[in-house]
C-alpha cells in the first residue's frame, strides 16, 4: 500500500514538472530564440494559470462538488474552463511573444499574415493533464487516508485484545498463588507468614506494576522468583527444582508477566507427590536477547488433555503483539517430558 502511495506521488511530480516545463522546451526549440523580460513574464503568466486551474480543480471543484455527487455542477464548470482556455489559446500565446527581431509569428515567415490555428491543442491537452493530475491527487490522499484508517483500527484493535489478554493473565495467575496459599494456611504450615508476605509482594505488583506496558527486568524476575519460592514451600523431597538467573538485568524493560505463564505451566503438570520429578527454569540475558528455557517431566495424572492452561495460550498471543517478528518460542513435548525455549530481542 504505501509504495503505492509513493507511486502516485512520483508521477504527480512528474506530470507537473512537465507541464511547466513544456512550453520552454517548445520555445526554444525554435531558432533565433532569446529570453526578455517580456517572455518570462508570459511564462509566469502560463504557469500561473495552469497552477491556478489545479488548485481550483484539487482544493474545491473536486472535493467540494464531485465527491458530494453533484456531478452535473462539476462537469459543468470544467466545460467552462475547457472553452475559456480554447478561447483564450495560452500556449499559442506564449509562443507568439515578440524577440529583438520583432514578433513571432505562430506559421512560416511567408505566412505572416495568415491567421493562427483554431485550435491551442497543447493547451488544452495541459489543461486535461492537469485536471488528471488532480484526480490522481485527490485519489492519493484518500488512499493514505484509508491507509491510515486501516493501521489505526489494527493497531486499536490489537491493543484491545493485549488488554484482554493481560486482563485473563494477572486473575488466573493470582487465582493459582491464592489455592497454594490456602493450602499452607490449611494444613498450618510454619511457612504460611512468609508465603502471605511475598504474596503480598506479587499482589502489589500484579495491581500496580503490572498495568505498565514494560516493566524493569528486575522487577518481571524478583515477581518470577517470589513464586518459585512460594511454588517451593509446597514440594516434597521427590520433586528438584532447578532454578538459575544470568546476566546483566540493569537498564532493560519487558512486558509484565510475560514468563509467569511458562513458569506457572512447569509447577502446575511437572510436580508429583507419588513419582520423582525435576523442574528446571532458566533465564539467561545477554545484550539484547534474553531467553527463557523451562522444562519439565510430564505428570499424566494431571496433564488433561491438550490443555496446557489458560495463561500459556494467552501469553503465546502477547508474545505475537508485544514482540511481532522479535521473539522466537519452541515448544517440546516427547510425552515425557515438556519443553519451553523462549527468546525475547528487546529494542
Amino acid at each position: 500500500m504505501q509504495k503505492k502511495v509513493r507511486l502516485y506521488t512520483n508521477i504527480q511530480a512528474i506530470a507537473g514538472l512537465f507541464i511547466l516545463t513544456l512550453p520552454i522546451f517548445i520555445f526554444f526549440g525554435q531558432s533565433n530564440k532569446t529570453i526578455t523580460v517580456t517572455m518570462i513574464v508570459g511564462y509566469l503568466a502560463f504557469c500561473l494559470l495552469f497552477t491556478a486551474i489545479y488548485f481550483l480543480h484539487t482544493k474545491i471543484l473536486f472535493p467540494l462538488l464531485y465527491a458530494r455527487k453533484k456531478h452535473g455542477l462539476y462537469f459543468g464548470i470544467l466545460l467552462l474552463l475547457l472553452v475559456i482556455i480554447a478561447l483564450a489559446k495560452p500556449f499559442d500565446y506564449f509562443i507568439s511573444q515578440p524577440t529583438p527581431q520583432g514578433p513571432i509569428p505562430l506559421g512560416s515567415p511567408s505566412q505572416k499574415g495568415s491567421p493562427g490555428p483554431l485550435l491551442d491543442i497543447v493547451s488544452i491537452f495541459l489543461f486535461l493533464l492537469a485536471l488528471v493530475i488532480g484526480v490522481a491527487a485527490e485519489t492519493n490522499k484518500q488512499l493514505r487516508l484509508t491507509m491510515q484508517r486501516a493501521l489505526q483500527a489494527e493497531t486499536e484493535k490489537a491493543n484491545a485484545e493485549l488488554a484482554f489478554l493481560r486482563a485473563q493473565v494477572n486473575p488466573h495467575f493470582m487465582f493459582n498463588i491464592l489455592n497454594n496459599v490456602y493450602t499452607l494456611a490449611f494444613t498450618q504450615d510454619s511457612n504460611t507468614a512468609p508465603a502471605i508476605l511475598k504474596l503480598s509482594n506479587l499482589m502489589r505488583y500484579l495491581t500496580d506494576d503490572a498495568r505498565n506496558d514494560e516493566v524493569p527486568l528486575e522487577m518481571e524476575i524478583g515477581c518470577m522468583t517470589d513464586y518459585i519460592e512460594l511454588q517451593k514451600l509446597r514440594l516434597t523431597e521427590k520433586t528438584q527444582v532447578d532454578y538459575q538467573v544470568k546476566g546483566s538485568f540493569a537498564n532493560k524493560k519487558i512486558a509484565p508477566l510475560i514468563f509467569m505463564a511458562f513458569v506457572e505451566n512447569v509447577f502446575k503438570y511437572g510436580v508429583s507427590n507419588h513419582k520423582n520429578s525435576k523442574l528446571v527454569i532458566k533465564l539467561s540475558v545477554e545484550h539484547h536477547l534474553i531467553n527463557l528455557y523451562c522444562e519439565n517431566t510430564i505428570n499424566h495424572d494431571k496433564k488433561n488433555g491438550k490443555s496446557t492452561g489458560i495463561g500459556m495460550e494467552n501469553t503465546k498471543k502477547r508474545l505475537q503483539y508485544t514482540y511481532p517478528g522479535r521473539h522466537i518460542l519452541e515448544v517440546e513435548n516427547n510425552q515425557r517430558t515438556f519443553k519451553i525455549n523462549l527468546t525475547i530481542h528487546l529494542v
